[in-house]
């Protein structure tokens, strides 16, 4: 019977800590007493988030369902400050929470034995969007016509078909919700800010020389007016409700902080109180 499984994993979230198979795991460990951990042990979480990806695996071959079972594996954004992680001769540093290609640009891959040839890479631009009309598309689900989407099926890139690539992504993120973000919209090369600011990723991954306008050759600035009419398209696509909840969690996550603040001066103060020597009355 057709099935579909989400597994959101809590590896490799920190805090950094040893693994069951880490050569000094304590069992009574209570864990980390720090929000981070030890950046060192990211090596031996990924190694253990691999165990567990194996072991869902295993099972599907044991069922004898693993042939026809498309399994989806990846990250919901980029790897934390404290871990810099190697692809091929390159340093990459965690920078989670960043617009950049370090905080937005994740690992995809992408196993269908009946299906997928192995081996294969694609340039192609995926976006979180597109995974639930690829389910239906793989499934032979018809998505109603009357369902607005912004995500468009990549099963052809899966199996092998003809199809159209996405010419663009557009991303929005704000840490805690509210009406004010940061977003962009790119293609594999290029990616066009709100501000103007103009980068070419694929030189410029750190986006450390952002070009004007006004310097952009005739290509470049073909590519900047179709991202700045995608950014124009989505001025006003977050429902207001929605920015509304998440300024309501901003507002308390404030007045929170504030009291945290104030209870943290009274004490100081009643402390400094405790501490400073009395007056004594002499007699004559």
């Amino acid at each position: 019977k057709p099935f579909l499984i989400y597994y959101p994993m809590i590896l490799t979230h920190c805090p950094f800590c040893p693994t069951p198979d880490s050569a000094d795991w304590d069992p009574k460990d209570k864990g980390s007493p720090t929000y981070k951990g030890k950046a060192k042990y990211f090596g031996d979480m990924v190694l253990y988030m691999d165990k567990l990806v194996g072991r869902l695996v295993d099972t599907l071959e044991e069922q004898g369902i693993r042939d026809n079972t498309l399994i989806m594996f990846t990250g919901d954004n980029g790897t934390d400050s404290p871990v810099v992680s190697m692809m091929g001769d390159r340093q990459v540093k965690g920078e989670k929470g960043k617009m950049n290609d370090g905080g937005t640009h994740v690992p995809f891959i992408a196993s269908w034995p009946k299906v997928i040839q192995a081996g294969q890479t694609s340039d192609h631009l995926v976006d979180f969007s597109d995974f639930f009309p690829t389910i239906c598309n793989a499934t032979h689900v018809t998505i109603p016509q009357k369902e607005k989407i912004d995500g468009q099926s990549f099963l052809w890139q899966l199996n092998g078909s003809k199809g159209t690539p996405r010419e663009w992504i557009y991303c929005w993120y704000a840490r805690n919700g509210g009406f004010k973000g940061q977003q962009w919209a790119r293609n594999q090369q290029f990616k066009l800010y709100p501000d103007g600011k103009f980068i070419d990723v694929k030189n410029d991954p750190g986006e450390k020389a952002p070009k004007k306008r006004s310097q952009l050759n005739e290509n470049e600035l073909r590519v900047y007016e179709q991202l700045n009419a995608v950014l124009k398209r989505f001025e006003s696509a977050r429902p207001k409700a929605v920015a509304e909840i998440g300024q309501k969690r901003l507002d308390q996550q404030k007045k929170r902080r504030q009291e945290k603040k104030k209870k943290q001066q009274a004490n100081q103060a009643a402390n400094k109180k405790k501490k400073s020597p009395g007056k004594s009355k002499k007699n004559d």
